[in-house]
This record gives structure tokens, C-alpha cells and sequence, in this order.
């Protein structure tokens, strides 16, 4: 299947995230290596292309960088590439305790990847790995509040799916779940943007944004309901944080006729049916739209068990015809 849309300009940073571990990001990344000769920039939001699974003890694929690439690593792994490579910057990030360097391949190379911890380190990263010379920025990310990937930064998310996260029924559930949340409209507003800088939970009344105080609607719910009791038109409420299956069922009901912003879909804790009902009744909105633009799947299953190929594959297709998928044993 081939991914047409990465050539598009407005694709400058892409994400590469899995619903599990094992599903196949290493996989794809390589392929949109080898089949989109760009001058990429290359970066981890945690380790990539490990000898090895730290779990499962199974061999992992390096990942496999053509020459003229640009990529963020650190010092050991940097010292095993000799004229392999061109050092361009000592960066000011770090992983873990490790400094971290921005380099260009000189050779086709197979070796590790890494990158900053923190979310601002990581949009840093890719925008010096543009300055450096690189036309587009591939993020080995996650689905976590701490990645780039549930940032702004990020213009296009291809999702791995692989049988490492359970059975067909389970996979189908939570792609679902995820395309779902994906179809969120994006509340624009430069003030909100502004505010939410601080996450914190905010309300709108009578057309000004006021600060309530509090991080996380966990365990603050009659909180939260005392201060919406004591304003005379409360219309709107920023979410930053994640609202789960107990807070819904504590505060939904309490929450009719005001506007939902959340910071990102992702914040939205929910199971795929509870989802519906929950979208239906509340039409939320997002701060930072959820961009999923492409499905890879992986019938490889590491720590559970294989699914059957060919029926995983028409099973996905049938049920997710809007999104390109890329079978990832196919490779």
C-alpha cells in the first residue's frame, strides 16, 4: 500500500505510534525510509532499533537509515559509526543521563535512535534537525501525554496494530476507539492556547476564561462541581487531563449544556462504547486535533498469540476503508 501523501508539503513532522508494544513501528519506519528517499530527520521519542526486546529477549530490527539522512543519538552509539557518519551539534537535550547529538549519515547505516524526554525537547529536536538540513522529521513515538505525539508539532499519525495487544475483537475495538476520537472537532481559540500553557482546568463564564485551581478531574469532582455551582453561566470547560470511565459516570450528568474543550481526544479515557454514548450526549471538542492518517498492521503477535493473516487483513480493511493500511509482514 503505498503512503502517497507523505510527499504532501504540509507533512513535515509524522508520527509513528502503536496501540502496544511489538507492533511493528521499527517496521514501518523503515519502509517509509527506503520508499520516500527524503532527506529525513530521524527521532525517538524513548530508544529505537535495541539489539534486542528488554521483555521478551527476542531480536529487534535496527533501524536502517539511508545516506544523507539526519538523526539524533547519543554518544556510544555515535562512537560505533566512525566515517559513517558527520557530527553536526552537541545538543542541550538529553535521555535519561545520556547527551545527545544531532548527526548526518555519510552511508547506508543500521543503528539505534533516540531523543529528547520531554515533550518541549522533542519539538526542539525536530525543528533543529530541519535547521540542520533535514526536509522532514520521522518521530518513533506514543500515545503519551509526555510525546511530541499528542502535540501541535505533529502533522500526520500512522497507527500500528499488532496481535501483541490481544485478539481480533480487541484490536478492532481500539482502532475503533482511536479513529473515533480522531473525528473530534478542533476548538480554535489563541486565548485558550495561551492558557491551557499552564494545565490547569479552566471555565468560561459569562465570556472570560477563569482558573479553577485544579490539575486533574481525578478525585476533584465535587470540587470541580462547587465551583461550577457558585457561577451564574458557566459555558465552557478545558480538560487537560485524562477523564476516565469513574469520572464520567460521577460528572457526566452534571456537565449538560456546557462545551467540552479537551487538550487532546487522547485525554478522552473511555471504552469504545461508552465513547459513543459519551460523544453523542456531550459533543466535545479538542484543543489539538488527534491527525491519524494511516493504519499499519502487524499479525505478528510477541507475548500472545499470531493471527491469521489473510483474515486479520479483510477483517481491518472491511471495517476501516477510509484509512490507507500498510501490512507490515509484507514489508
Amino acid at each position: 500500500m503505498e503512503f502517497s501523501w507523505i510527499s504532501g508539503r504540509r507533512y513535515k513532522n509524522i508520527a509513528i505510534v502503536g496501540i502496544c508494544k511489538n507492533a511493528g513501528k521499527t517496521t514501518v519506519l523503515n519502509y517509509i525510509l527506503a520508499k520516500y528517499p527524503f532527506p529525513w530527520g530521524i527521532l525517538s521519542t524513548g530508544r529505537d532499533g535495541e539489539t534486542e526486546d528488554t521483555l521478551f529477549k527476542i531480536p529487534k530490527p535496527k533501524v536502517k537509515i539511508p545516506k544523507g539522512c539526519f538523526f539524533c543519538t547519543d554518544a556510544k552509539t555515535l562512537l560505533q559509526h566512525g566515517s559513517g557518519i558527520s557530527i553536526l551539534t552537541k545538543t542541550s537535550f538529553q535521555s535519561g543521563s545520556r547527551e545527545l547529538w544531532i548527526v548526518k549519515s555519510e552511508k547506508y547505516l543500521e543503528t539505534e535512535i533516540t531523543g529528547p524526554a520531554s515533550v518541549s525537547g522533542q519539538i526542539a529536536c525536530a525543528e533543529l534537525l530541519q535547521k540542520m538540513g533535514a526536509e522532514k522529521v520521522l518521530i518513533d513515538g506514543s500515545l503519551d501525554r509526555k510525546s511530541i505525539v499528542l502535540s501541535n508539532a505533529v502533522d500526520a499519525i500512522i497507527l500500528t496494530a499488532g496481535a501483541s495487544f490481544g485478539n481480533q475483537q480487541a484490536i478492532i475495538e481500539e482502532l475503533k476507539r482511536l479513529i473515533t476520537l480522531s473525528q473530534i472537532g478542533t476548538y480554535l481559540s489563541p486565548t485558550l492556547q495561551k492558557l491551557a500553557e499552564q494545565n490547569k482546568i479552566l471555565i468560561k463564564n459569562k465570556g472570560r476564561w477563569k482558573q479553577t485551581g485544579l490539575v486533574s478531574l481525578i478525585a476533584n469532582e465535587t470540587k470541580l462541581l462547587e465551583i461550577l455551582s457558585k457561577l451564574e453561566k458557566p459555558s465552557h470547560l478545558y480538560l487537560p487531563g485524562a477523564y476516565t470511565s469513574s469520572v464520567n459516570n460521577r460528572l457526566g450528568k452534571h456537565l449538560s449544556g456546557i462545551q467540552l474543550i479537551f487538550r487532546h481526544p487522547e485525554c478522552i479515557k473511555l471504552s469504545s462504547n461508552e465513547l459513543d454514548v459519551f460523544l453523542k450526549n456531550h459533543k466535545p471538542l479538542a484543543l489539538i486535533p488527534f491527525k491519524l492518517k494511516a493504519i499499519a498492521l502487524n499479525p505478528k503477535g510477541i507475548g500472545n498469540s499470531d493471527i491469521d493473516a489473510d483474515e486479520f487483513h479483510q477483517n481491518l480493511r472491511r471495517t476501516f476503508k477510509e484509512y490507507p493500511l500498510l501490512d507490515v509482514m509484507e514489508i
